[in-house]
């Protein structure tokens, strides 16, 4: 069979329309696939016709489902919705090509339209028999051994087998590995945030084997900045935040929790452990300080002060953040749609997201239960970070979770609204789950079992796609907040399941998926596959024919800038900081307090210990698209805009780090421009400058010195440019 890239390279036109179809494809399939209902079928229904037609009984019309087999070949008034094996029969065929307005589905008045492709779609599933397949994100994940491959010498470990199987059905090859030096700064921000050690980068760059490789993955994932780069992920997760929120965002403290979570990781603490303790630590038996501590998770939220707020409605508001929030962090989907009505796509419904309210609903109100924080790193620190501890020891007292002696009574709220209370409901999680009647969880600490039990489909999925998000830019599954039926299917099916499989097996162990995930080849690619038609094919780079270039986060950008410059401060833990930012910026906003900047090496301290203030987070972190974490984040916005290169060319921090760039090139590289050029090349992008970037630099350079700057200000202004670099401000 004629490769599918060699077609769609036949003609311009003909290339560009599929490109366009391809494009919108929630997975790029094999021309030899046949019709599947969840890749192929689910999302045109899900798109087009569940709103009207779908789980939510208050919204149904015509009495009509098409969500399930049975609800599709139902008679109503004598007329069948599918009728399997014959579309001349189907209400559903003859309403989606009618060309009258007042029968044609959808309706014109919903603005949605179905492609002549959708409609072949449909058509083909239909004659084929109509068969509908259960939500694959609903079902436990499969054993899929890895497959045999025709190349079998590219792949390391069973990922690459994955990959390149689907590869080789597309007719297509994946990139070169990467450069060595290349790959090991990938790895480096990927793992820690921040560029390779000197000595790390020297060792493997004479000696680029795969042993030396999987040596420095391991030192990297041991050192005490994995820990603090893999914290900020989860922090986005957990709305982390050093104030209250809403209007008047009020300080509060909360950093043991912060403290607990870097903590965590850096013991490689389980993940069923690191579950348990955050949604129940308080709960678990003999409850140790900072197993109390971890259940700060749930009041990270936005909490309203004062005795300007209703008590009960911001109470119920904190409570429905709790369950969307887990949710979204432990099983990828969105509960919050249920809280007014049942979901329109997923099979969830109001009753049963009250149900989950109910379990989050006799906690003590924020604000009446506390916890004394300790010596967090009383214990041993890794070796690279032992004597760089900054908490202050003083105690604090922090809100952590709380059960009500008397449990209460949790209704329906009609409506969505609080104050209009409908039937009676016990604790429980959604029947989707199969979870038998008599062992529904009825306590956070419950929940939290039944989540990492092993069984339940969704947990282990939802952990191992977002260090895959975190290592190639995007998941396996797109949506990291949507595994339901509006979700984007998973590119790669069986590896997402084979990953998901290893990580209960292994004991819940994160981090050897991680390692996994780094030292496969998939990993190990080039950004750039020369010849490579998949650009064509597959521009969203589902099918991982070369390594991905993600633009590094926030506290990324800012962190190597300052660790390229030397100025970087490596203490752990304690209070937030304050870096330089405006003058007035929080009295502006009409905010309480007043910014304090912090002096000496606390100004240059990592950016995941600065103050994170809801309602005016620090500019930079917020022009660098940080989240504001008002809710849970399970994928930041990434962006590339002008405002953005005013803040690396122009803040404080980027113009400090520029001048002692400048001057650390100059001590360390007296000698000539030349071998300036080559160390500034090598401390930011960890490789020598190419013959044309040497010409242009030295020429800059020439003509700074002829406008008649210094060697420190011509530098300066020569280490700007190599700190806005877009392969400094990009993951390589």
């Amino acid at each position: 069979m004629k490769p599918r890239w060699l077609s769609l390279l036949a003609g311009t036109a003909a290339a560009l329309m599929a490109v366009e179809t391809l494009f919108y494809l929630p997975v790029l399939a094999s021309t030899a696939s046949p019709l599947s209902f969840n890749r192929d079928v689910r999302p045109i229904l899900s798109n087009h016709c569940f709103p009207c037609h779908g789980p939510d009984v208050q919204q149904r019309k015509a009495q009509r489902r098409l969500d399930t087999f049975d609800g599709a070949v139902a008679l109503r008034d004598g007329i069948q919705g599918i009728t399997p094996g014959k579309p001349a029969q189907s209400e559903l065929w003859r309403r989606v090509t009618s060309s009258d307005p007042e029968e044609v589905m959808p309706p014109p008045k919903s603005a949605k339209r179905l492609s002549e492709a959708e409609k072949r779609t449909l058509r083909a599933w239909i004659e084929n028999g109509a068969r509908y397949e259960a939500h694959w994100s609903f079902e436990p994940p499969q054993l899929v051994p890895a497959p045999r491959t025709i190349d079998g010498s590219w792949p390391r470990n069973p990922i690459d087998a994955f990959v390149l199987d689907r590869l080789e059905k597309e007719g297509l090859k994946p990139a070169p590995a990467a450069p060595p030096e290349i790959l090991l700064r990938r790895a480096s921000l990927d793992l820690t945030g921040l560029p390779p050690s000197e000595a790390l980068l020297r060792r493997f760059s004479s000696n680029p084997n795969d042993q030396e490789y999987l040596r420095a993955v391991d030192e990297l994932m041991a050192s005490y900045a994995y820990a603090e780069r893999q914290a900020q992920d989860w922090l986005d997760l957990a709305r982390y935040a050093d104030s209250n929120g809403f209007s008047d965002d009020q300080t509060r403290t909360i950093w043991p929790y912060r403290d607990w979570v870097i903590k965590a990781i850096a013991q490689n603490m389980p993940f069923d452990q690191f579950t348990l303790e955050q949604l129940a630590g308080d709960l678990l038996p003999g409850a140790t300080p900072e197993q109390t501590i971890a259940s700060a998770f749930h009041r990270n939220a936005p909490q309203a002060k004062g005795n300007t707020y209703p008590v009960e409605e911001y109470r119920i508001k904190g409570v429905i953040d709790r369950v969307n929030t887990t949710g979204t962090a432990w099983l990828g989907l969105t509960l919050g749609c249920a809280e007014c009505h049942d979901h329109k796509f997923d099979p969830i419904s109001q009753r049963e997201y009250f149900s989950l309210f109910a379990i989050f609903n006799n906690v003590v109100h924020s604000g009446e239960a506390f916890a004394q924080d300790g010596p967090f790193f009383d214990t041993p620190l890794p070796a690279d970070m032992a004597g760089k501890s900054a908490v202050n020891r003083a105690v604090r007292k922090i809100p952590v979770m709380a059960e009500q002696a008397t449990p209460r009574e949790t209704r329906v709220h009609v409506r969505g609204n609080f104050l209009r209370k409908g039937e009676i409901v016990l604790p429980g999680v959604p029947a989707v789950f199969g979870t038998d009647p008599g062992t529904h969880p009825t306590n956070r600490l419950q929940l939290a079992r039944w989540l990492v039990d092993g069984k339940n489909p969704l947990t282990a999925r939802v952990a191992v796609n977002r260090l895959w998000q975190s290592s190639f830019g995007q998941g396996l599954v797109r949506t990291p907040a949507d595994f339901g039926k509006q979700g984007a299917s998973p590119s790669h099916p069986e590896l997402l399941d084979w990953l998901a499989r290893e990580l209960v097996s292994s004991g819940w162990n994160l981090r050897l998926i991680h390692r996994w995930i780094v030292t496969s080849s998939t990993y190990r690619q080039a950004a750039h596959n020369p010849g490579d038609p998949a650009r064509l094919l597959d521009p969203q780079n589902l099918l991982l024919a070369r390594a991905p270039r993600p633009r590094l986060g926030a506290e990324q950008i800012r962190d190597q800038a300052l660790a390229t410059a030397g100025l970087l401060t490596l203490a752990c833990g304690g209070e937030p900081v304050f870096p330089h930012q405006p003058e007035h910026y929080w009295e502006e906003r009409a905010l309480p307090g007043k910014w304090a900047p912090s002096l000496g090496a606390d100004r240059y301290r990592r950016s995941l210990y600065t103050y994170w203030r809801r309602m005016a987070l620090h500019p930079t972190l917020e022009l660098l698209d940080a989240p504001a974490r008002t809710v849970c984040t399970a994928k930041r916005t990434v962006s590339n805009v002008p405002t953005q290169a005013l803040v690396t060319l122009n803040d404080p921090v980027f113009t400090e780090a520029a001048e002692a760039f400048a001057q650390r090139i100059l001590h360390e590289a007296p000698a000539t421009d030349t071998t300036r050029l080559e160390r500034g090349f090598r401390l930011a992008l960890a490789r020598e400058p190419s013959p044309e970037e040497r010409t242009r630099f030295l020429e800059f350079l020439a003509l700074q010195h002829a406008r008649g700057l210094d060697d420190a200000a011509a530098w300066t202004r020569a280490a700007a440019v190599l700190l806005n670099l877009d392969e400094f401000l990009c993951r390589p």
